[in-house]
């Protein structure tokens, strides 16, 4: 049961949308007024929000907020709204009169959304199938507008062109785009363009027929027809020689490929994400880079900022690699030090995510994390014992009152970190914005001038 803010005026259309919903099993909160809606979002943010755009004391795309999909609607339906509302973080734009299936259809994919947005967002969410288990963990300032983006991004067949350092999980971008597209079914197939020298770059790429060259014994197809109904992530793209760029600009336009070799050409369905740490607009200066090939690339770029920008992360980061190689190496999961910490703190990490998670996979090994001598020594790490042992002594409760105590008191201590900020406070405690908002409310956390 999904919890739904509709937002009406009429009050005929209000409590038609209201029992037509509430019999599809949600729950629905009812609001007139901008007014009043602000007053309920305040309260409680629910799973999605119907809303109306003309109201009595203002407009309702006031009230759309990325962290909640909404479904819009009105009587007065231009191009210019539509595109005003879409763009403002609506999932869908309904002109009145509109049939119930239609609104029933934009709500289950604001709910779709709403889905999307939390499992991307929550620090320990996965984005997978069965075979596949990753993490997008960004704070505010980190990877949250990637997170906020990538619902929308990945339910269409845009190409997407991801940049950033090496180490800065740009694979794992492009894996979330995929299994949060309609082609999550389908293939993900990946390939280093650096790592395959020019001469056998191409016949990887696009197959190629028998006899084509010297050992070409048989047929084999390339990775462009094996990811067919997929998607085709071709990492360091930049790294690409000029005369491949021009056959997978066909591939892009034209969606067909020819093999190596062969003349007639195959028809492929297949969406390209791809990246690079390389400046792409200066290597077309230079004559290394296609300029057209770079604007079929760059329909949607994303950049990912290097972890020195991201150092709110860390947390989220650490705590998801120490679980993750704890288990994979079945070894007991410590915490680092506060001199650990620091460090942490200090350390450009110029290898980025990838370096963070080699370092943490290294002490998990160790069963201690070790620091440069003028930070902090290598200590063996056994604090969560002691504050086992310091909790014995406690008094019993009822499991629901120390589950709230907990939840209260982890509440606060995350917020406290955080400065107050919710956002970050809610990727250190592995929710999503929403549940961490809920929840102060649950719990009667009030708001503070300092967190400090």
């Amino acid at each position: 049961m999904a919890e739904l803010l509709l937002v009406e005026d009429e009050k005929n259309l209000r409590s038609l949308f209201e029992d037509l919903l509430a019999q599809r099993g949600h729950r629905v909160v009812s609001c007139s007024t901008l007014a009043a809606a602000r007053e309920a979002l305040a309260q409680r943010l629910p799973d999605a929000m119907v809303v109306d755009i003309k109201l009595p004391d203002g407009e309702g795309l006031e009230l759309l907020d990325r962290r909640v999909p909404a479904v819009v609607m009105t009587a007065f339906g231009t191009l210019e709204r539509a595109v005003q509302a879409l763009r403002a973080g609506a999932v869908d734009f309904l002109v009145k009169p509109f049939d119930n299936a239609r609104l029933l259809s934009s709500v289950e994919q604001a709910l779709a959304a709403a889905e999307q947005l939390e499992e991307l967002e929550l620090t320990h969410g996965d984005v997978s199938d069965s075979d596949f288990t990753r993490q997008l963990i960004g704070a505010e300032g980190g990877l949250s507008s990637v997170v906020a983006m990538l619902p929308r991004v990945a339910v269409t067949d845009a190409t997407v062109l991801i940049t950033g350092e090496s180490g800065t999980g740009k694979e794992l971008v492009a894996r979330a785009v995929h299994h949060a597209s309609p082609r999550r079914d389908g293939p993900f197939v990946a390939l280093n363009c650096s790592a395959l020298p020019a001469s056998l770059l191409e016949s990887e790429l696009f197959g190629f027929e028998r006899g084509a060259f010297t050992g070409a014994h048989a047929r084999k197809l390339g990775v462009v027809e094996a990811a067919n109904g997929g998607t085709l992530f071709l990492d360091e793209i930049g790294d690409m020689a000029l005369e491949a760029q021009t056959r997978l600009l066909r591939v892009l336009q034209e969606r067909e490929v020819v093999r190596v070799g062969g003349r007639e050409p195959v028809k492929v369905d297949v969406r390209v994400v791809a990246a690079t740490h390389r400046d792409l607009p200066m290597m077309v200066s230079e004559g290394k880079f296609r300029e057209d090939l770079l604007y079929r690339l760059n329909v949607v770029p994303v950049k990912l900022p290097p972890l020195r920008e991201r150092r709110a992360d860390l947390p989220a980061l650490v705590g998801h690699f120490i679980a993750r190689h704890a288990k994979r190496h079945r070894l007991e999961p410590h915490e680092p030090t506060p001199e650990a910490w620091a460090w942490m703190q200090r350390h450009p990490w110029p290898g980025n995510v990838r370096e963070l998670e080699n370092w943490v996979e290294r002490a998990v090994i160790l069963q201690r994390f070790e620091v440069p001598a003028e930070v902090g020594t290598p200590v063996s790490l056994s604090l969560e014992r002691e504050r086992v042992g310091e909790r014995a002594n406690q008094s019993v409760k009822t499991m629901k009152e120390a589950v709230a105590e907990a939840e209260r008191a982890a509440v606060l201590a995350a917020l406290t970190a955080a400065k107050g900020n919710k956002a970050e406070a809610a990727r250190l405690l592995g929710v999503s914005y929403k549940t961490l908002f809920n929840k102060l409310h649950e719990h009667g956390v009030q708001e503070r001038q300092s967190w400090s």
